[in-house]
């Protein structure tokens, strides 16, 4: 992501593993989390070869990683001498388990993509019944054809001309799992619709002299795919390897494809097309991020949201590398706190390849 673009990216990382998929077409591979307990220099190499490492801790003197992997990069982990164990909660299932008891139960909160009254038809409506204060726009389109929606909310909206106002941006679901940042970021929509139409002074006056975009999900071919096929799946739905059909191993990391800093390292994103972070084949080679990336530079926000989820950071927008603030860190530091005094109580802030 350009860095000059925003102020900050609050990457809020909250709760994960609590939802699943339904259960009609299962992926040719299954994911599930384990934990790997290896050497340092062992773990620092499962990271380097793309593995979707979740968390990390030291436990004496090894690490202990959470990792999301397929039955076969399982397999091979144990082929190579690692230990390695389903990760399971406190009432002893794991997330595949976990996954397949809420898909048979069915949701009560959670709404893919392209279900009638879905996350899509939602947008739709909310445009349609708010003409005086939300715009829809469709940025753009994903290798399956869906829809990269935005909504731009201010008074008069489809008057005012884009930019006009100082925008601000909240985006969600660059990772297609992560439903929670789908739902944080659609309920925030909601509210300030519905203080505007409660006749809240302090919003009428705030969407009078300022823009409000929103994408709810960034990467909704990814989105779907997880009620759909796979509920861990993390990336776009790229076809790597061109065989017709998306398996695991497929996809591109759409957080790792935006054109600064493109291939700096093998730390923060991986040349390997098989890693979960995989940043694809060039500079914003995917829809998703041209849809973005179109925006931001339309748009000029003083601000961006980016919400994720998983664990408790604020994040800075920068993580090219380890130890590097810029001249903006006294505007990220009084936004987002201190490691003694964090804005949000429980969080972490930091720049983010320091933190991750």
């Amino acid at each position: 992501m350009k860095r000059s673009t925003v102020f900050l990216s609050a990457l809020l990382l909250m709760i994960f593993g609590l939802v699943a998929p339904s259960a009609a077409q299962p992926s040719q591979a299954e994911l599930d989390m384990y934990t790997v307990r290896a050497e340092p220099a062992q773990a620092a190499q499962l990271v380097q070869e793309g593995l979707d490492v979740a968390a990390t801790r030291l436990v004496g003197e090894d690490v202990e990683l959470d990792v999301v992997l397929s039955d076969a990069e399982r397999a091979r982990l144990g082929d190579r001498g690692l230990r390695v164990a389903p990760k399971r909660n406190k009432d002893g299932k794991t997330q595949r388990q976990l996954a397949a008891e809420q898909a048979a139960s069915g949701y009560n909160v959670w709404r893919s993509w392209d279900e009638p009254g879905g996350i899509r038809d939602e947008l739709y409506d909310l445009a349609k019944r708010n003409p005086q204060l939300v715009k829809l726009e469709v940025l753009g389109h994903t290798y399956q054809g869906r829809e990269l929606i935005a909504l731009k909310v201010t008074q008069a909206a489809k008057e005012v001309p884009d930019a006009s106002r100082p925008a601000v941006l909240y985006s969600s679901n660059q990772h297609a799992r992560e439903w929670i940042s789908v739902e944080v970021n659609r309920r925030l929509l909601r509210w300030y619709i519905d203080r505007w139409r409660a006749n809240d002074k302090d919003i009428k006056d705030l969407l009078k002299s300022t823009e409000l975009w929103f994408v709810i999900s960034a990467n909704p071919d990814g989105y779907q795919y997880t009620f759909d096929n796979e509920r861990l799946w993390r990336k776009n739905l790229r076809d790597n390897n061109n065989d017709g059909q998306i398996a695991v191993g497929d996809g591109v990391d759409p957080n790792r494809n935006f054109n600064s800093r493109f291939k700096y390292d093998e730390e923060g994103s991986s040349s390997i097309s098989a890693g979960e972070t995989y940043r694809g084949p060039s500079p914003a080679s995917e829809p998703e991020t041209q849809a973005m990336q179109g925006l931001l530079d339309r748009i000029k926000p003083k601000f961006q949201s980016n919400f994720h989820s998983f664990g408790p950071y604020i994040l800075y927008p920068q993580g090219w590398q380890i130890g590097t603030p810029e001249a903006d860190n006294p505007i990220y530091t009084a936004l987002a706190g201190t490691d003694a005094r964090p804005a949000i109580p429980g969080f972490d802030p930091g720049i983010s390849s320091d933190e991750l």
